[in-house]
């Protein structure tokens, strides 16, 4: 049980699905799925494997996998060996050079574009908030934008809910003291947490995100929406504060916006909301901690989130003169 445990939930799916496409590619080339500690076959088969999923991917598109998703289906192969059979993988030096020409030959990594304070502007335009599932909608993005939050920490995604999802009762409108206060008194939101992919000890977190004086874009708001939509829906008891809203509805929505203003599709997600909202601190001039603090990142990896907005560089040409 406790081996099962040392990787997240998300995680072991991702390698379930990574492992079976192995084991098929196995049997398609007549060998077992289980390697040796001979590192020089071990680098034969692997790079193998890496070549053909490199070229022709796996889903019967013809489009070949990039270099991150050869590495992950890699990772995964390694963990079941350590897993069940109790070997760490050895491989030859020329799997190296082989993996090294898949990285400079695969084509950039393709970022999301962030949610910008503008496009969530023309999000609420667009929403009909007469309809309880386009009000839920709206208070779920704003709180993910203001908290900076994972989808699997809001919404539901393929496999379900985790057990960190954001739980109704642990929301709530609150003072600058953060004392629970009614909507009309209150001057912020705190959350909390129960845990989340990177919180291996579950510890938990609360936040707490101050009122903006925005009209449209403001923590308070979102909430404020989210719990008339719950009642709308008549699902005030349901245990997650976003209900039943899928990280699928979310992201069909802000594909059909970008198609009307004209941008890709393609590059909007449900993962735009929490790098839009780092990049929109940034923009800010919050401090880097705070960044860090505020999305629970355990490393500096939330480095390679923000995105450089125009009026991040204002003032910066006459520091150079």
């Amino acid at each position: 049980m406790l081996r099962s445990r040392a990787v997240a939930d998300t995680t072991t799916s991702t390698y379930r699905v990574h492992w079976k496409q192995w084991t098929e590619f196995s049997a398609y080339v007549n060998w077992s799925e289980w390697l040796s500690d001979d590192a020089q076959d071990n680098s034969t088969k692997l790079g193998l494997f890496a070549s053909f999923c490199w070229r022709y991917g796996w889903r019967g598109e013809q489009r070949g996998n990039k270099f991150t998703t050869i590495q992950l289906k890699l990772a995964s192969i390694r963990w079941y060996h350590k897993r069940y059979v109790g070997i760490e993988l050895q491989h030859a030096p020329d799997f190296d050079v082989l993996m090294r020409g898949i990285r400079r030959l695969s084509g950039p990594l393709a970022k999301k574009q962030a949610i910008t304070p503008a496009f969530l502007r023309l999000l609420h335009r667009r929403l009909d908030f007469s309809r309880p599932r386009h009000r839920l909608l709206w208070g779920a993005v704003s709180m993910g934008y203001f908290f900076l939050l994972r989808r699997s920490e809001y919404l539901l995604v393929e496999s379900g809910k985790r057990n960190y999802c954001l739980a109704a009762a642990n929301t709530y409108f609150a003072d600058r003291r953060d004392v629970r206060d009614p909507f009309e008194a209150a001057a912020a939101v705190t959350i909390g947490l129960a845990g989340a992919k990177n919180d291996l000890f579950g510890r938990g977190a609360w936040r707490t995100m101050h009122v903006t004086c925005d009209p449209v874009l403001c923590p308070m708001k979102a909430l404020y929406h989210l719990l008339r939509a719950r009642l709308a829906l008549q699902r005030t008891e349901a245990p997650y504060l976003c209900v039943d809203l899928s990280a699928q509805e979310v992201s069909r929505t802000f594909k059909w916006l970008a198609s009307i203003i004209g941008v890709s599709p393609r590059n909007y997600a449900t993962h735009s909301v929490r790098i839009g909202g780092t990049t929109a601190l940034l923009s800010g001039k919050a401090d880097g901690l705070a960044i860090k603090l505020l999305g629970r990142w355990m490393s500096n990896s939330y480095d390679d989130y923000p995105q450089l907005a125009a009026e991040a560089t204002f003032g910066l040409s006459r520091r150079m003169i």
